[in-house]
Parts: C-alpha cells; structure tokens; sequence
C-alpha cells in the first residue's frame, strides 16, 4: 500500500513539473506575441508620418503632411490656392500678377536651378512641371520629388484636386472648387449674355508667326472655353482643340476660316497683327468691331487664380462691347 502511495505523489510532483514547464512556455509566448504587436504598432505610427504616392519616376515616399514646399516650376498659384505657401518658387511664377498679393514671404529661387538655393530652403517636399531626368536626380538627393509634367491636368479643376490630394488638403480643395464654380457660373452667364450662339476665337501674333490657341493652358483659352462654353469656329474645335500642342500656327491667307465672330488677340514678343491686311480687314468681327485685345501679362498665366480671374476679365471685356 505504500508503494502505491509513493508512486501517487511522485506522480502528482512530476504532474506538477510538467504544468509548471507548460504554463511557463505560454507566458513566454504571450510576452513574445505581445512585443511582436508592439513593434509592429510602432512601425505602424511611424508610418503614419509620411505616404508613398506613385509619379512618373515611380514611387515616391513623401511627408503626410508637408510643412516646407518648394515649387520649382508652376504650381505656385495652386498651392496658394489651398491656403498653402510654398517656402520657395521660381521667380516667374512669383512676379504673376493674379498673386502679388498672397507672395510675401515665399522666397525666390530665380529660374529653379539655383540647387544650392533650393537646398537652403530645407524642403521635405518639392514639386515641380519639369520632367528632366537630370533635373529629377539634383532635386530628389535634396528632398522627395513629384514632379507633374505640362499638360498633366485637363483643367485647373483637376489640377486643384490632385496636388490637394498630394498635400493632405482634400478638404480645401473640395471649398476652392466651390467658389470657383460659383464665380465661373456668374462670368458664363454674363460672357453668354453677350456672345449667345456666335463664335469666338482666340488668336495670337506672337514674334513673326500667327496662332491659333485651344482651350487648355495658352492665352486664357481654358476660361474661354470650358468655364465661360463659348462656341469656338469649326476650324478651330476640329484641328486645335483636343490636339496635343492645343495651339496652331497659321497664314494669314487661311486666318478667315478661324476668326469668329468674336475675337481675342494676344500680341506678344514683338508680335503684332497686320490691321491694315485686306485679309484682316474683310473680317466679320472686325467689320462689326468685336476684336478684343487682352493685356498679355494678365492671360499668359494658366493657374487656378488665374483662369478665374480670365475668365471674369473676358466676360468684362465683352459687356463693355455693349456699352460703346
């Protein structure tokens, strides 16, 4: 009987053992589970400060919530139309005249190579229109790089909310686009008021050449033809509209097929229109004294604020016809 006995407690001490291994083992798991989540919360919050966006050079890892933007080519105006002011742009994009009054402060970095100014400026973002591989390699050693090439956007609508979308600013995008439809509603409706169904065209003398412009980025043609949607001539929707340079350079014996009733000319570089050409003259929209000559400095610009601005300046220009 006491062999029995002792055989039960011995049974009973190594049972004992056996739990205690067993229990020990899980405790040492858990712990190990529970530093394993903890590391990857950490990697996680850390993460939370920047994102990974997809550009034309590929993906880029650039801050959630950028604090100090340089913008080296274009795309000043856009970001100050999100309440957003870059720490440095290109010097023609701050002598805009649509925005001298949103600039100060944003520090000038002349034609956007000057690098070694760039790299004072202490970026944790750049931007730029520029897509030069060698220009990409000098600025992404200094800070992540996105570069969107020209005639990336369709529209400064688009514009507006994709490089809101980049900076974490959706919401301010979403309120631009608001009023700027808004304002473009009130500018169409008077622009209409005056033109109705006739056509409008928009030509440029530019150095020694004739063009004729689109309704993308030159001279104003976005407001022209997508926010105040006048009528451009045939000639003009089937060649120029939509074609990958959106402007065309023309004769003057041909200028008859693209002049609308109403017309826009843009004289820069030297350029100037032949007005004492037969050819000129013989014209409907001059013959009834509906040419207009919009001051260049005002519609080179192809920005946000400034198409709005375009496109309200157009429809002022074409009520004063009435009042002449």
């Amino acid at each position: 009987m006491r062999i029995i006995i002792d055989i039960y407690k011995k049974s009973l001490v190594l049972l004992s053992v056996i739990c205690l291994v067993v229990l020990t083992a899980c405790s040492s798991k858990e712990v190990s589970q529970s530093s394993e989540v903890k590391s990857v919360d950490n990697k996680a919050a850390v993460a939370e400060g920047t994102r990974v966006v997809q550009t034309v050079n590929g993906e880029v890892e650039i801050p959630a919530n950028p604090q100090r933007i340089v913008t080296q080519s274009g795309l000043l105006a856009t970001l100050l139309a999100l309440d957003v002011k870059p720490v440095g742009a290109e010097s023609r994009d701050i002598k805009n005249p649509h925005i001298q009054a949103l600039v100060e402060g944003v520090e000038n970095i002349g034609e956007g190579t000057d690098y070694e100014k760039i790299l004072e400026l202490e970026p944790d973002l750049i931007i730029t229109q520029i897509h030069d591989a060698g220009n990409y390699e000098k600025l992404s050693k200094i800070a992540p790089t996105v570069v969107y090439p020209y005639l990336t956007f369709k529209n400064v609508k688009e514009e507006v909310q994709e490089v809101g979308k980049l900076i974490g600013k959706e919401e301010q995008a979403k309120e631009w686009e608001t009023q700027f439809d808004t304002r473009m509603a009130a500018a169409r409706e008077r622009a209409q008021a005056v033109v109705g169904d006739q056509t409008v065209s928009l030509i440029g003398a530019f150095e020694k050449d004739i063009y004729v412009y689109g309704d993308s980025l030159y001279r104003g043609g976005e407001a022209l033809y997508q926010y105040l949607q006048l009528t451009p001539t045939d000639a003009i929707a089937k060649e120029v509209i939509g074609n990958p340079d959106e402007f065309l350079k023309i004769s003057y014996e041909v200028l008859d097929d693209y002049a609308g009733d109403y017309i826009f000319v843009d004289e820069s570089k030297g350029g100037s229109l032949n007005i004492k050409s037969p050819i000129w003259n013989n014209l409907k929209a001059v013959k009834n004294k509906q040419v207009l000559f919009p001051k260049p400095e005002r519609f080179w610009p192809y920005d946000p604020i400034s198409v709005a601005n375009q496109a309200e300046e157009f429809a002022d220009m074409l009520e004063g016809l009435k009042k002449k």
